[in-house]
């Protein structure tokens, strides 16, 4: 979620002209996959004893 999170997001957004609904309809989806795939991994390691 660099565009929510950072000043680099903003920049983003300012030159490429992308706005906040277009990245909440097109990027949103992947950024939480990454952290549901991220929650998972932890999981599966603390389960693991790893």
């Amino acid at each position: 979620m660099l565009i929510i999170g950072s000043a680099a997001g903003v920049v983003v957004m300012g030159l490429e002209k992308i706005t906040f609904g277009w990245y909440l309809k097109n990027i949103t989806w992947i950024a939480a996959a990454g952290y549901i795939s991220g929650i998972l991994c932890y999981w599966l390691e603390k389960s693991l004893g790893l």
